[in-house]
């Protein structure tokens, strides 16, 4: 967002540098500064106002919660005039902002500070460019500055031992305690398709899926019809299929992109079903795999809440060796599914 000017709540900067934003001690690890979102819409009287809504651990991107507020305060989408964020608005799992953000607010003008590009590098480029800006508002309004990221590297190969598998019956008692009626169990007939593996179809059956668990996963869960393969659920949407789509069996969705089984491998794989030349996301190496990382999420989840960059920190650091654990090739490459969320945890996004 644009620096503010020198005035009321605003006093000029000081005769010299503010000192730059200290170091965590060496070891602590420390999440980053996430991003804001400035919506401006027009209110009932036709005055012009603003929302400004902050990263905090635990929570959803900005975005997301000035939609909620928005919605909450009755603001109608067409009267949604500009969306200003630091970071340029994101596509990936986790937020898909900049899809939520084209698809709620049509009318609305986008702008942002720094960029957000489509690979590791180009994120982290646009990540460093937001913390210095960060750095130079905390120098003008002579706020204490901020702590300055500190990631911890994902363990080694192998110094992370795995989890014991666990029979159905384990996984579908855990994933119970954490969504309690909001699992979904598909039927035997939901998921009696040519080509389905027996361990997919038992871990549907068995244990099931959350039916919702925002802001991460959405269930393709719908009673009494089969689980749709991508080119059935293209052609029910009028989209074009791509030349794959049968091959894979959706699970359900991030909101950007649909979870599917990928037939021959079993790994669960996000696709995008509206630009089928756009390249898979690796998300697990099957569905119990898929179903374990998302429970750890789960239990993890609300303990974000609050924490201070420090504490939040070592949360991502703890996480993602539980992810490890859980299924190493979840977090194998920087570009997988799994490995994108932890890098935004790590960026203060979430």
């Amino acid at each position: 967002m644009p620096p503010p000017q020198p005035g009321p709540g605003f006093p000029p900067p000081g005769p010299g540098p503010a000192p730059a934003a200290p170091l965590p001690p060496p070891g602590v690890p420390t999440i980053g500064p996430g991003t804001t979102a400035v919506v401006n819409y027009r209110a009932p009287d036709g005055s012009e106002r603003s929302l400004v809504m902050t990263s905090e651990p635990g929570t959803p991107h900005p975005e997301w919660k000035a939609l909620q507020e928005l919605r909450r305060i009755g603001v109608p989408a067409d009267q949604v005039l500009e969306v200003h964020t630091d970071l340029e608005l994101c596509d990936l799992p986790g937020g898909y902002c900049a899809r939520m953000v084209k698809a709620s607010w049509p009318n609305a003008r986008i702008s942002h500070t720094a960029p957000y590009g489509r690979d590791t590098a180009a994120r982290q480029a646009g990540m460093a460019v937001l913390s210095e800006h960060v750095e130079q508002l905390h120098q003008l309004v002579s706020a204490p500055p901020r702590p300055r990221t500190q990631r911890v590297p994902l363990p080694p190969p192998g110094s992370v031992p795995p989890l014991p598998p666990m029979v159905p019956q384990q996984l579908a008692a855990e994933l119970g305690q954490l969504f309690g009626p909001g699992v979904f169990r598909f039927e035997q007939r939901a998921v009696a398709r040519q080509g389905v593996p027996d361990a997919v179809a038992q871990t549907l059956m068995w244990v099931g899926l959350p039916r919702e668990f925002p802001p991460f996963f959405w269930a393709q869960a719908q009673e009494g019809r089969p689980i749709p393969t991508l080119a059935e659920l293209a052609a029910e949407r009028g989209l074009p299929s791509g030349p794959d789509f049968g091959g894979y069996l959706v699970l359900g969705n991030d909101y950007g992109r649909q979870l599917c089984v990928q037939y021959g491998t079993a790994a669960v794989v996000a696709v995008d079903i509206e630009n089928p030349a756009e390249p898979p996301r690796f998300v697990n190496t099957g569905v119990p795999e898929f179903v374990r990382c998302l429970t750890v999420l789960a239990r993890m989840w609300h303990l974000r809440h609050g924490l201070t960059p420090e504490q939040a920190g070592r949360w991502t650091t703890d996480f993602q060796a539980q992810l490890l654990a859980a299924d190493p090739a979840a977090v194998h490459t920087p570009e997988s599914w799994w490995a994108v969320l932890v890098e935004q945890l790590w960026d203060g996004l979430l």
